[in-house]
């Protein structure tokens, strides 16, 4: 009985191997355990499904799927312990209704391995540019979009994004045994890391070169370097007015930040877990490094979703 399993778990591996088909069925389907035994059986590991929150009247739910890898995946396996909300809240819940109220292309800087690409790849009719500067962590997002049927519509793209292309060092921090969250273009960033020259790309001219699609939604996180990536890409930003997400630590350019601000005619939100902040000077502040850069015309709408995700919306 034990051969005859193993053939059969065998020949099963065989099939699922050469295509995803059958996986995919089973998700369209509905048969979300049988789809995640399949997945098993071809021998991807541990896989961390999560269950996206529906759009209003959606007749079903969406899931995401990712590698947990032995839990060194940090995003996934926050994921994996408390569900939707356990990391970095309320981002997800902002990050997909910004792109549920105006569809279209997002841009989605500092990658890793691509939970957010797959959020808004959840989205109907999304299309997704997912920027991702170190080669290993690109495989690794490539690894997760398979997993997922609306992975054809993430295009990965290994470069790092500043105000100048060509060619960049991306300083890679010594091995910790969890994938890498903390490669910088900011030497300065990480004690002990070591320069690795990649591809560097502006937002602006990859757009202009992608066509000038609509795009709606960005974020940024890039570990200190938001400043360059947004200077970068001002052009895209004034044309196209997408909500800008960006992740603010203690050593940002501030000044450089505010300017950016001023020039696009954008206005900052600070966002924590209980609380959306319109109007304060932007700085860093230690339980909300997460802000969303908001065009006026969109402010409203925007803080609707706040308050759909159960913040209070406090105007200073």
């Amino acid at each position: 009985m034990t051969a005859v399993r193993t053939s059969l778990r065998s020949a099963a591996a065989d099939v699922l191997g050469r295509t995803r088909a059958p996986v995919q069925a089973l998700e369209i389907l509905g048969a979300h355990t049988l789809a995640d035994r399949a997945d098993r059986i071809v021998g991807h590991g541990e896989i961390v499904a999560v269950r996206v929150p529906p759009a209003p009247r959606a007749w079903r739910t969406t899931r995401i799927k990712a590698m947990r890898r032995q839990g060194s995946d940090q995003c996934v396996e926050a994921f994996r312990q408390a569900g939707w909300w356990g990391y970095e809240r309320p981002l997800p819940d902002l990050f997909l209704g910004a792109l549920r109220h105006r569809h279209g292309t997002v841009f989605d800087v500092g990658a890793n391995t691509g939970v957010y690409a797959l959020v808004a790849a959840s989205v109907p009719g999304t299309q997704v540019h997912a920027f991702e500067a170190y080669p290993p962590i690109a495989a690794l997002l490539r690894e997760n979009l398979r997993l997922n049927r609306r992975g054809r519509h993430v295009r990965v793209v290994e470069a790092a994004v500043t105000d100048v292309a060509g060619t960049i060092d991306l300083f890679v921090p010594p091995p910790s045994g969890a994938v890498e969250t903390s490669c910088s273009t900011d030497a300065s960033f990480r004690a002990g890391s070591t320069p690795v020259a990649v591809p560097a790309v502006t937002l602006d001219d990859y757009w202009q070169r992608a066509g000038s699609p609509h795009v709606t939604v960005i974020k940024v996180d890039v570990e200190g370097a938001e400043h360059h990536v947004l200077a970068g890409a001002l052009d895209l930003v004034r044309a196209t007015r997408p909500v800008t997400f960006v992740e603010i630590l203690p050593d940002a350019d501030f000044a450089a930040l505010r300017s950016i601000l001023d020039d696009a005619s954008l206005v900052d939100v600070r966002l924590s877990q209980y609380e959306a902040v319109v109007g304060d000077d932007l700085r860093f502040h230690e339980l909300a490094w997460n802000h969303a850069f908001v065009p006026p015309e969109h402010l409203e709408d925007f803080l609707a979703c706040a308050r759909e995700a159960g913040l209070i919306v406090t105007r200073l």
